[in-house]
């Protein structure tokens, strides 16, 4: 006889009593079957529930729960002591009662959710997905669609919470199949006998064999997060009751914050950050204008104090402080300008050493075999060539191979 969902009449009940009706073990651990329990299995896209069992005096964890294609629940205990209840034992046993009441407003809200969507777009609503920070349902747009814009992003959770506002009695229940035939589902269900539905309302019909609320009301808040295409369809992201709550304060302290930092109202943050980053974009650029300047004031002299080879070519090679990339490279073209100059430019950055090695136009030296035959990481154009080097052996060889190379 398989196990007999006591959530099914009863998703408020917190504690029972049972028979043990079965035990295995896997590489999970022990797992414990009953003849009856509250503990929703995990299964539709949430999560188990988890508890404690009582027997004897002592106590069992519960860390999962599962049912099998025969209808039984197992349940995986952890035993707080060194036995676990036999098979015809009397156990008590409590859920999480947090954990399955923030799963039940994810659900239920899920539900509703859902149904706007619905209701708004005709998209239709391909399971749930229950996770430790938010939930997430992934939907089919007509049309082939990935995408909602945010107006009607905003208008689907206008109604959800209207509907919430509505507190409509939520009933979960097995018609007849005659009955069944005639119910408005919102979408063809996943089994064929046995078909639990749930009804929200009289607005909100479905196919459910999970736990509910038993008002709308009771889900509190429905807020959505973002929605992005995925897999061909849409996933929407939300938080319904408690976590939208504890979201809402999360943000709304963010925003104070930034407000009694800038000085403004909180609707005035957006644009306060807007004209921040446009001054800090300016600042940047005249930053990178000033520090180019600087750079090319060098010319003049690095090409003064250039080493001539015995060949009439001239060497120039310099360790600089600059860490930006484009000022070495605006160095190395303000020199090659002249004629029969080599130029080894070396920059330290984060414990590395960035190389940047070119020639003048009248010459013929490669300077991408160059940065390669020194070891150091890297290549490029015969008259250009960059690198990099986790130690200084790669820029003094170099300097040692240029004369010859």
């Amino acid at each position: 006889m398989m196990t007999k969902r006591l959530y099914y009449s009863d998703s408020w009940k917190k504690t029972f009593s049972a028979l043990v009706t079965g035990l295995k073990r896997d590489e999970k651990g022990d797992w414990i079957c009953l003849d009856q329990t509250v503990f929703y299995p995990e299964g539709g896209g949430q999560p188990c529930d988890t508890g404690i069992l009582a027997y004897d005096g002592k106590t069992a964890r519960v860390k999962d729960v599962q049912a099998d294609e025969d209808g039984f629940i197992w349940h995986l205990t952890e035993p707080q002591n060194d036995r676990l209840p036999g098979i015809g034992e009397t156990v008590t046993g409590e859920i999480d009662w947090a954990r399955r009441y923030d799963f039940m407003q994810q659900h239920t809200g899920e539900h509703i959710l859902a149904n706007s969507l619905f209701e708004l777009t005709g998209g239709f609503t391909h399971g749930l997905y229950i996770g430790q920070n938010d939930a997430s349902i992934d939907v089919t747009l007509k049309d082939g669609k990935t995408h909602l814009d945010q107006d009607t992003l905003s208008r689907i959770e206008e109604l959800a919470n209207r509907h919430v506002r509505e507190d409509g009695a939520i009933v979960c229940r097995f018609p007849e199949p005659e009955e069944f035939e005639t119910l408005p589902l919102r979408k063809a269900p996943t089994v064929a006998e046995n078909i639990r539905v749930c009804d929200i309302g009289g607005y909100e019909m479905v196919a459910c064999a999970g736990t509910h609320l038993s008002h709308a009301s009771q889900v509190g808040l429905i807020k959505i997060l973002s929605a992005q295409p995925a897999r061909g369809k849409l996933r929407l992201f939300f938080l319904c009751g408690q976590r939208a709550v504890d979201h809402y304060r999360k943000i709304y302290t963010a925003i104070s914050r930034s407000s009694a930092l800038l000085s403004s109202k909180e609707e005035e943050v957006p644009d306060r950050v807007a004209d921040l980053q446009k001054q800090l974009h300016n600042t940047k650029s005249e930053l990178a204008a000033l520090r180019r300047k600087n750079t090319l004031a060098r010319v003049p002299d690095l090409l003064r104090d250039a080493q001539t080879l015995p060949d009439g070519r001239r060497l120039i090679a310099c360790e600089l402080e600059e860490t930006e990339f484009s000022d070495m490279e605006a160095l190395a073209g303000a020199l090659v300008k002249e004629s029969r100059v080599l130029v080894l430019l070396c920059v330290k950055k984060e414990g590395r050493r960035n190389l940047l090695f070119a020639r003048s136009a009248d010459l013929d030296t490669n300077m991408s075999d160059l940065i390669k035959a020194t070891g150091a990481k890297g290549g490029g154009r015969p008259e250009f060539a960059r690198g990099a080097a986790d130690d200084a052996l790669p820029w003094e060889a170099a300097k040692v191979m240029v004369p010859h190379f």
